[in-house]
């Protein structure tokens, strides 16, 4: 495979990913896909309640899926400057890792949503910061 088109499909994945990230946002807005599908954190939700957890689970997916669109644009050159999408892949990472584990019924369904989140943002952080 040739680095452009490397670079494609992982940019591909990137945004892919991002867009993904609102499949979190659904159960926020009262859009549930599964009986466990949940805006519910076990640390904010108790110490802010139902209201205040929300807010900041829809601050924590939208970083992280703003991050990753950002950084598969920034890949391609495309609206977003290059040089910059390593670190909006990094935060989009530590961010949807952050969000998974605050809010574990945020995404619907454990697999591809739960394992797919974890294996690409591992793939991610591993990438960018100890193999590269």
């Amino acid at each position: 495979m040739s680095e452009s088109l490397l670079r494609v499909v992982v940019a591909v994945v990137l945004i892919l990913h991002g867009v993904g990230h609102l499949l979190a946002i659904f159960p926020i807005v009262g859009k549930k896909l599964s009986q466990t599908h949940s805006a519910d954190s076990w640390l904010f939700t108790r110490l802010l309640g139902d209201t205040g957890a929300r807010i900041i689970g829809v601050v924590i997916w939208l970083i992280a899926c703003i991050g990753f669109i950002g950084a598969g644009l920034g890949l391609l050159g495309w609206l977003v400057p290059s040089e910059l999408w390593p670190a909006l892949a990094t935060w989009a990472s530590i961010f949807s890792l952050l969000g998974l584990g605050l809010f574990w019924n945020a995404f619907p369904f454990l697999f591809p949503n739960k394992l797919g989140v974890i294996i690409i943002d591992v793939a991610v952080l591993v990438y960018l910061l100890w193999l590269r």
